[in-house]
């Protein structure tokens, strides 16, 4: 047997929700009294039903942003993909969309840090002197 939500119990919940999790002001807004918001609200966060469903909207939310981001990934590789594709006369159709396409899908997977690369060249002092033409930089 599962317990359903009161109106004001769903009330709570969705305004608990949508304020960032502040009990008592969901407690008002559900339509609470003031003087008992805080108590009310508080009991309310201790009940399974309440829990459960403050639980199954949170879960709802993120399997929702998951699916989202997902379907934003494949379009975008589709447009890399559209992109980089050669054409016999013009080369690749638009490497600026597909640049910007591929940032943009490192960018939402977090693969956008900047490489830090350092390359140290030894070339012996005759040849340093050919390449700077003498300057002592």
């Amino acid at each position: 047997m599962t317990s359903k939500l009161t109106i004001k119990q769903d009330a709570f919940v969705k305004a608990y929700l949508l304020n960032g999790g502040n009990a008592t002001q969901a407690a008002i807004k559900a339509g609470y009294s003031e003087k008992t918001a805080q108590a009310i609200g508080a009991e309310n966060l201790t009940k399974p039903v309440i829990q459960n469903a403050i639980k199954a909207h949170q879960q709802q939310a993120h399997n929702e942003f998951i699916w989202s981001k997902t379907k934003k990934l494949v379009a975008l590789q589709s447009i890399i993909e559209t992109a980089m594709t050669e054409h016999q006369e013009k080369g690749m159709l638009n490497a600026s969309a597909a640049i910007a396409a591929i940032k943009a899908h490192n960018e939402m997977q977090g693969d956008n840090a900047p490489i830090d690369s350092t390359s140290t060249i030894k070339v012996s002092s005759t040849l340093a002197g050919r390449l700077t033409a003498g300057s002592k930089r």
